[in-house]
């Protein structure tokens, strides 16, 4: 009789287990953040192994608890409480991956479980840091043999196998989770504005400017709001949110090439002299946020004036905001007040806006 694949975890050494620990919470982390910034298909593949890599972690954790942890408390030292309290906000933050993947609770209103876990994740990285500072993972070159790399390919195997097997039992039994676009983002209000969440990024508010006195500048010219308006087109494009959701309008638009084309030259101001020279495209809101688009895609990103024939509401953005598809929700900047070329290159900035 063959003996059970998971013989190759029990027979793991603590140093072994510490390694193989440190690179699935590091493998989370790193996969997360990039599964938060991509909004194509290939976010599908991140979002995968952002999970494998959680579930790995709780693969690995009777390894773990029977143990450094079991000789760790035995210590008695005082720092075992914020080692506790570390486990604990990282078993809280797989839990939560798993209610938003199911779709078993979304959260409390806009405040969703998918921002918590988030939230979560962003308060234990400190304490990671501090975790592997205290008790620093020794991985000597007799550790990394065969045992370890049979029982890391075994963690990871039934880590892969579960989130598969929680993927398809989540759609054959019509539960919510089963619908979630590529990003792991659940749909909400689809052509329907009035039910799109109102949601901003961090602590970016609703400013107070007159909607009706608009100041609105391209290349640094005043321009009035009014005409183009005239010139908009329909664009199908999903705004994904990194809060968890997603929903998908038809924009009246018009494109930042069409834009620089009809801008008419003031004095020694004219953008459209500029694009030659530019490498991409800054927008930036009444509130002082703002963002770096390539100049390649000036075709592809747009400024839009409302939604599905009817004007943008105030919670949206109005009177003027950035529908940028295939781009996640940081990128749709809100209430532009000023767009201009810029010669930096548009990866030269955080890849998350800091304000």
């Amino acid at each position: 009789m063959s003996k059970s694949p998971t013989r190759h975890l029990t027979a793991l050494t603590a140093a072994q287990v510490n390694t193989l620990l440190a690179v699935a919470v590091i493998g989370a982390v790193v996969t997360g953040l990039v599964s938060w910034a991509v909004g194509t298909e290939w976010a599908r593949l991140w979002t995968f192994l952002h999970a494998a890599f959680g579930v790995m972690v709780l693969v690995l954790t009777p390894a773990k608890a029977n143990g450094s942890v079991r000789v760790g408390l035995r210590r008695g030292r005082t720092s075992r409480w914020v080692s506790l309290i570390f486990a604990g906000l990282i078993l809280a933050i797989i839990v939560l991956g798993l209610l938003h993947g199911t779709g078993l609770w979304y959260g409390v209103g806009y405040w969703t479980s998918l921002w918590t876990h988030f939230l979560l994740a962003f308060v234990a990285v400190p304490l990671l840091l501090w975790h592997m500072l205290a008790r620093p993972v020794r991985t000597r070159a007799v550790n990394l043999d065969r045992r370890m790399f049979l029982g890391g390919g075994v963690a990871a195997g039934i880590a892969a196998t579960t989130v598969g097997a929680v993927e398809l039992g989540t759609r054959a039994v019509g539960a919510a989770g089963g619908d979630r676009r590529f990003t792991g983002s659940h749909e909400i209000g689809s052509f329907d504005p009035q039910a799109m969440p109102v949601v901003s990024w961090i602590n970016d508010r609703r400013p107070t400017l007159d909607p009706d006195d608009w100041p609105f500048t391209v290349g640094g010219i005043p321009v009035d709001l009014d005409p183009l308006r005239g010139r908009v087109g329909a664009v199908e494009a999903a705004l994904d949110c990194t809060g968890g959701w997603w929903s998908n309008q038809s924009w009246d638009v018009i494109s930042f090439t069409e834009l620089f084309e009809s801008i008419e030259p003031v004095g020694d101001l004219d953008p459209r002299a500029e694009v030659d020279r530019a490498r991409s495209v800054l927008v930036r809101s009444a509130t002082g946020y703002q963002r770096l688009f390539p100049l390649t895609d000036a075709d592809q990103t747009f400024l839009a004036f409302g939604y599905n024939r009817e004007p943008l509401r105030r919670g949206h953005g109005a009177p003027v905001r950035i529908v940028a598809p295939g781009r996640r929700g940081p990128w749709w900047v809100k209430w532009v007040t000023e767009i201009e070329l810029s010669d930096r290159r548009w990866w030269l900035q955080l890849p998350f806006p800091a304000d």
